[in-house]
This record gives structure tokens, sequence and C-alpha cells, in this order.
């Protein structure tokens, strides 16, 4: 499990390049794509700012983890949390509290095993672990199915592909948005 985020592996933990957190304006923590709301606009480093634009997509982990922003939940995230989720109101939280990584191009869609979110432990390092993924990790596409494609999984990009442990059971699932 990861030990900056619990849903986020360290070593597939990669920071947006942003410079400056949208929240506490601070420039000495790595920064992470988050795209949600500030909550409480009063605790914002620049409260006149955060109330006229209450939007965020860059934030430092101090400020994920806080309590003052919150995710924008898709109709999609959320039919997963009521379908799969052992705590629905705890997995909310846990979402609202992990950034947007892995770099999910077309939609939020991470996948629920054992009652709970799974980790997110990368992207193959290479085309041919990519081609391999389909025969030892189970397809994830708003819930389990079968890979059914008749090609081999290679992608133009090796981070339309995330990979995920669950962490109860460690059966290992993936995603594939293609561009």
């Amino acid at each position: 499990m990861g030990t900056t985020f619990r849903f986020i592996c360290e070593d597939a933990m990669f920071p947006c390049g942003g410079t400056v957190c949208h929240f506490c304006e601070s420039d000495e923590s790595p920064i992470y794509n988050y795209n949600g709301l500030i909550l409480n606009p009063d605790q914002a480093a620049n409260p006149d700012l955060a109330r006229e634009e209450p939007e965020i997509s860059e934030l430092c982990a101090k400020c994920i983890l806080g309590e003052n922003v919150e995710k924008d939940i898709g109709p999609r995230i959320q039919k997963t949390i009521n379908r799969f989720a052992k705590d629905k109101q705890a997995s909310l939280e846990e979402f609202h509290r992990t950034p947007d990584i892995p770099l999910f191009l077309q939609y939020q869609d991470w996948p629920m095993c054992c009652g709970e979110w799974c980790e997110f432990v990368g992207v193959p390092t290479s085309c041919e672990e990519s081609k391999r993924v389909p025969q030892s990790w189970h397809y994830w596409e708003h819930e389990p199915r079968a890979w059914e494609a008749d090609y081999e999984l290679v992608p133009e990009s090796l981070r339309e592909i995330s990979l995920f442990k669950c962490i109860s059971c460690e059966k290992q699932h993936f995603t594939w948005q293609f561009t």
C-alpha cells in the first residue's frame, strides 16, 4: 500500500509538473493533478481568489489529504461505489483523498475489489509487457469484464494502461483508455 496516498504505490507516483498548490500556494512540495473544488475558501492561502475561482486542478499531498477540497465525482465513480464498496461513505472520502493518478484519458474508472479501491501500481514498462497484461491481469471497465479483444494490447502510450492490485486479496486488474 502507498504511504503518501493509500491507493497509489509510491513507485507509481508522479507529480504533474505544476509549481504551486492551488489551495495553500506552497511551492515546496510536489504538485499532483486533482480536479475538484475548494470547500472552505476561508481556509485557502488566498480566500478571495478561492471564493472567486473555487475549481482546482493542482494540489500538494497535504492539501489533498486535508478536508478542504473535494473531487468532482462523476456518475461512473458513484456507480462503482454504489455497486462494489463495502463502506460507501468511506470509499467516497478515500476517493476525495486521492490525486488524479493514474492518467485517465477519457474518464475516471478506478477498480474496486473486496469492497475497497484497488491500489494503482503503475503502467507497463514496455510494449512487450503490455502485450502480456491481458493474460495475467483481470480487465476492468466500470466493472470486472472479460477481455475479448482479438488484437494485442499495444497502446500509443504505455500510460493508457493502468495496473491495479487489490489490497486484500492481491488480485490484479487493469484498465485501458486509448487515445
